[in-house]
C-alpha cells in the first residue's frame, strides 16, 4: 500500500493519531464536556516525558530506544498503553520505520482505553504494512475486523480480496470482489476491469460452477469488447472439451456477432465449421475478413485451400436453395437447413419464418432453433424478439450460447 505514509502523515496533522506532545493532548469527558488528562501511572510518566523530551529535540531514534527499555514498565493504568504506543508510532512515523510503525499501531489497537473509531482507523493501515511485507494472515485478520463494521468501502474490498488471493482462498476473493463489483454498479458506474477479469479466473480456477456464468457475463456486461468475449468465450469452450461442427458453427457465430474473432484461429475454426455444415456463404465472409485484418495468410496452402473451398461451394448452395425450401414443408430437418442458409445469406426475416414454423416440432432439437432464431431476430434489430428465444433456450452448451446473445441483446 503504496499511500500508507502518506496517509498516515494527514492523521497525524489531523491530531487522530496522537500529536507531537500526546500526553498534553487532553481528551474530552462527553458528558462533563471538560478536558480530561489521561491517566498514567507514575513510571509510565516518567518514561512519556524523557521520550517527548527527546521528540521535541527531533531525536526520534533515541525515542526508539527509550520506549524499547521502558517495554517492561507495567502498564498499570488505562491510559499507558496507548500513550506509550501513540510515542511510539510518532517517532515511527517521523523515522519512516514501517515496521516499527506497524509494532506501534498493533500496540495501539490492542490497547484498553482506544476508542473504536481509533481502532477501526488504525485497522487499515495495519492491514496494509501487514500485506506489504507478504504477512498475509495477519493483514486478513484486520481487514475482516475493518470490513465488520464497514462493509461498503469498495477499496478496502478489493484490498482485501487481493490479499485472500494471496492467501489462495478462491471463495473469499469471488465474495469481496462481486461485493465490490455490486456496490459500485449500484451506484452507476462499474468495477476496474481486473475486479471483473480476476474473479472470473478465480471462479473458474476454484471450480465454482454455479458462479462460472454469472461472472462471465458479468464481465462481458461491463466490459462488452472484443477481448472480454473472446476471453469469455474462449474459456467456456474449452470447459466443454471437443465440440462437433454443428456446435462450433453457432460458436462461431456468437463470436462474429459479438465482434469477438481476434485471432487468424477464430476464424479458421469458424470456416471450417460453416463449410462442414453446408454454409459455405458463412465462411466465404468470415474468410475475406480475416484476410483483409491480415490474421491469415491466403498464400499458405491450407489457408489458400480453404479459402478456394469456401468459393466454390458458395455458388453450389445458392443454386440448390430453391429446390430445399419447396421441402422444407414436408421435411423439418430440412426446414433447419434452409433457415439457416437463408440466415447466413443475410436474408434473416425469410429465416426467421422457416425457424418460427420449426418452433415445437419434435423431430428437430429446439434449442438449436430458438439460438438460431434469436440470432436471426438480433440481426434483424428486433432485440425483444431475440431475447424472447434466447430464454426459451434451456439446456446443454446452447443455453450458454444463449446467455452471452442476451448480453448482447441486452438482456
Amino acid at each position: 500500500m503504496k499511500t500508507i505514509a502518506t496517509a498516515l502523515a494527514l492523521v497525524l496533522m489531523t491530531g487522530s493519531l496522537g500529536m507531537a506532545s500526546p500526553v498534553l493532548a487532553q481528551k474530552k469527558d462527553k458528558a462533563a464536556d471538560k478536558p480530561v488528562p489521561p491517566k498514567l501511572s507514575k513510571p509510565i510518566l516518567a518514561v512519556v516525558m524523557a521520550v517527548q523530551k527527546l521528540q521535541t529535540a527531533g531525536d526520534h531514534a533515541g525515542a526508539l530506544a527509550a520506549l524499547a527499555t521502558a517495554a517492561t514498565v507495567p502498564r498499570a493504568e488505562k491510559d499507558d498503553a496507548l500513550i506509550m504506543a501513540k510515542l511510539k508510532l510518532f517517532s515511527a512515523q517521523n523515522l519512516k520505520d514501517n515496521a516499527k510503525l506497524e509494532e506501534a499501531l498493533l500496540e495501539a489497537a490492542e490497547a484498553p482505553s482506544i476508542t473504536p473509531e481509533e481502532k477501526l482507523n488504525f485497522s487499515k493501515f495495519i492491514a496494509g504494512l501487514a500485506s506489504n511485507r507478504k504477512d498475509y494472515q495477519l493483514a486478513w485478520k484486520w481487514y475482516e475486523f475493518y470490513l465488520a463494521q464497514k462493509p461498503d468501502d469498495v477499496d478496502m474490498l478489493v484490498q482485501a480480496a487481493s490479499v485472500n488471493a494471496a492467501l489462495n482462498s478462491k471463495p473469499r476473493v469471488v465474495e469481496l470482489l462481486s461485493k465490490a463489483i455490486d456496490l459500485r454498479e449500484a451506484a452507476g458506474q462499474k468495477g476496474d476491469r481486473s475486479w471483473y477479469e480476476f474473479r472470473a479466473q478465480s471462479v473458474i480456477d476454484g471450480k465454482m460452477e454455479a458462479q462460472i456464468m454469472p461472472a462471465l457475463l458479468g464481465w462481458v456486461k461491463a466490459f462488452p469488447e472484443p477481448k472480454s468475449y473472446n476471453l469469455s468465450i474462449e474459456l467456456v469452450k474449452q470447459r466443454a472439451g471437443n465440440m462437433d461442427n454443428n456446435m462450433l458453427l453457432d460458436w462461431g457465430r456468437l463470436m462474429w456477432a459479438a465482434g469477438a474473432m481476434t485471432t487468424g484461429n477464430n476464424y479458421l475454426e469458424y470456416a471450417d465449421a460453416a463449410i462442414e455444415r453446408g454454409m459455405p456463404n458463412e465462411a466465404d465472409m468470415v474468410l475475406k475478413e480475416a484476410i483483409t485484418k491480415k490474421l491469415i495468410d491466403p498464400g499458405k496452402q491450407n489457408v489458400g485451400e480453404i479459402v478456394r473451398l469456401a468459393a466454390s461451394k458458395n455458388t453450389e448452395t445458392k443454386a440448390a436453395l430453391p429446390g430445399l425450401e419447396k421441402e422444407a414443408g414436408t421435411n423439418p430437418r430440412i426446414g433447419l437447413v434452409v433457415a439457416d442458409t437463408l440466415a447466413n445469406l443475410g436474408q434473416h426475416e425469410k429465416a426467421v419464418g422457416f425457424y418460427q414454423k420449426l418452433v415445437g416440432n419434435a423431430a428437430v432439437d429446439q434449442d438449436t432453433v430458438n439460438l438460431r432464431m434469436g440470432a436471426a431476430m438480433l440481426k434483424m434489430g428486433n432485440k425483444d424478439g431475440a431475447k424472447a428465444a434466447f430464454a426459451a433456450v434451456k439446456a446443454g452448451p446452447r443455453a450458454l450460447i444463449a446467455q452471452f446473445y442476451g448480453v448482447l441483446a441486452g438482456a
